[in-house]
């Protein structure tokens, strides 16, 4: 019963982070270094693959394409930018994603043999990808400081954005990786999912092009509030939708506690089926 009451406790999501705060900052470092590992610039990469996407996209839709955001600008790397603020949220979530089902499969030992405490797994996976979208959100800074000579103060609200999207991250990804040890099928599935994620929400498109009838679909992505949030503080210097934002964090959070409630559950079965 004890057990239940922890799962179940209000907090339970809270904990999961905090009570295992050091082990997981060690374990993101070392995912971190061991990505780059080996290779001739190392952690670099990290900062010129976000900088070859921005200059490429500046290339192909502001000067190739001459695709405008909006009607009366003239700006070439606006639409560039503007676009990277939802490639960067969709990376955050697709990298997540597409991890989430071989998270406790690729770790057997952890399982088996270790004493670990494998709801940090999904926390590890999202502390990587938050750090090239740190670094990618410095890149993008200095973008919008290159076009528009300054940047917006409201920007320092960006992190209040992505807060309760990374706790909606961490419950799906609970859901997955638990899902992942008896369908191992899931990992396939999950590169189709994250490319309609992408498609359905405003990455390429503003959302008032969408036809009316159809944005109410487009609003259920999860990606849709967070991108337009994104862009309001970070590009456009306009205020937070304080209540889409609470109603947002609610929801974040009951998926978030269910999906570790879940993933709690079912993990008495990983070892059989590993």
């Amino acid at each position: 019963m004890g057990t239940t009451k922890r799962l179940a406790h209000p907090l339970a999501v809270v904990y999961s982070l905090t009570n295992n705060w050091p082990l997981i900052v060690q374990f993101v470092k070392r995912e971190v270094a061991g990505r780059y590992k080996g290779s001739f610039l190392g952690l670099f990469w990290s900062f010129i693959t976000p900088l070859l996407m921005l200059s490429i996209y500046t290339f192909v839709f502001g000067f190739v394409f001459k695709s405008r955001w909006r009607a009366e600008s003239t700006s070439h790397i606006e639409f560039a930018v503007v676009m990277f603020v939802g490639v960067l949220s969709h990376n955050l979530i697709s990298e997540c994603l597409t991890r989430a089902p071989m998270l406790v499969v690729g770790n057997p030992n952890y399982v088996k043999k270790v004493v670990f405490p494998l709801e940090t797994l999904p926390w590890i996976a999202i502390g990587t990808a938050l750090f090239h979208m740190l670094v990618a959100f410095l890149i993008l800074l200095v973008a919008i400081f290159v076009w528009q000579g300054h940047i917006p103060w409201t920007v320092v609200f960006v992190p209040v954005i992505l807060l309760p999207f990374v706790v909606l991250i961490a419950g799906l990804v609970w859901f997955l990786a638990s899902f992942g040890v008896f369908m191992r099928d899931l990992g396939q599935v999950m590169g189709i999912v994250s490319s309609l994620l992408m498609f359905m929400a405003p990455v390429f498109y503003p959302l008032s092009s969408v036809p009316p009838k159809l944005q109410a679909v487009i609003m259920l992505n999860p990606l849709t509030f967070v991108i337009d949030q994104f862009r309001t503080v970070a590009i456009w210097g306009g205020q937070v939708n304080w209540v889409g934002l609470l109603i947002y964090s609610v929801v974040a959070y009951v998926i978030a506690s269910l999906g570790l409630l879940w993933f709690q559950k079912t993990r008495k079965g990983f070892a059989d089926v590993l």
